[in-house]
């Protein structure tokens, strides 16, 4: 099935929802807010038939109740029971079909115990909540550090060509990082370029390519030549780099 597109919407401070739709049916990946999608989804004379959530955070759920209270019969998908209104729960290689388009469902514990990301395998596209950002990964908030790398290197077997949506805007942030452990800016001046362009022109850096990813993000992938690289003059390992990513991250 494939969804004739996906729309980003602002949501908070930083966080982002999705739009995917086909005619007039819609699903919600992540409402931190109804009031944006409400209003977009009028305009666009939309009905919304489902709702997935990535994990139980509010920031990614807060929005359904005020889209219930609007579309009552909405099938909200989640990974837990502790989610309010979940009539569907998923688990680690489920396969479900949206009213616009087919997900396969990874688990990737890490940020929480229960995420779980949303792969559109026939269109490439991921959802990927708070596991992978632009440039970075999420904090660990009750899972293990072993957890989230796992998670991560999940997503880097996953096809280069997938096109990937986050829940956040952290990317000129996670480049700043990346840079000061570098300690070397022209490592990275291609993507700070194309960063900074892709702002200016439409003020946000989503979606993003899973194959520049795999280059430049060394949370995810500690094999490419700036991972190994980094872990030669580091002298770590994989997990270590990661570890020691994460752990300098918390703190900048």
């Amino acid at each position: 099935m494939f969804a004739n597109k996906v729309s980003v919407i602002n949501q908070l401070n930083d966080n982002y929802s999705y739009i995917l739709f086909d005619k007039n049916n819609a699903c919600i990946i992540d409402p931190a807010e109804s009031l944006p999608i409400l209003e977009y989804v009028k305009k666009n004379n939309l009905i919304i038939k489902d709702i997935f959530i990535t994990h139980h955070h509010g920031d990614h759920t807060s929005g359904v109740e005020g889209i219930l209270n609007v579309f009552p019969h909405v099938a909200i998908h989640s990974p837990s029971s502790h989610i309010k209104n979940t009539r569907y729960i998923l688990r680690d290689n489920d396969e479900i079909n949206s009213c616009v388009n087919s997900f396969k469902i990874l688990s990737t514990p890490g940020h929480t115990t229960d995420h779980i990301i949303y792969y559109d395998e026939f269109n490439k596209l991921l959802f990927s909540g708070d596991t992978l950002f632009r440039l970075g990964c999420g904090r660990v908030f009750e899972g293990t550090l072993q957890q989230m790398y796992n998670s991560l290197q999940k997503i880097n077997q996953l096809n280069d060509e997938i096109i990937v949506y986050c829940g956040h805007e952290y990317t000129l942030n996670n480049l700043s990082f990346l840079e000061s452990i570098l300690q070397n800016k022209e490592l990275l001046s291609e993507a700070r370029v194309k960063i900074e362009d892709e702002l200016h022109l439409f003020n946000k850096t989503v979606p993003f390519s899973l194959k520049e990813e795999k280059i430049y993000n060394l949370f995810l992938n500690q094999n490419s030549n700036l991972g190994k690289k980094t872990k030669e003059k580091l002298n770590l390992t994989d997990f270590e780099l990661f570890k020691f990513l994460r752990d300098q991250k918390d703190i900048f």
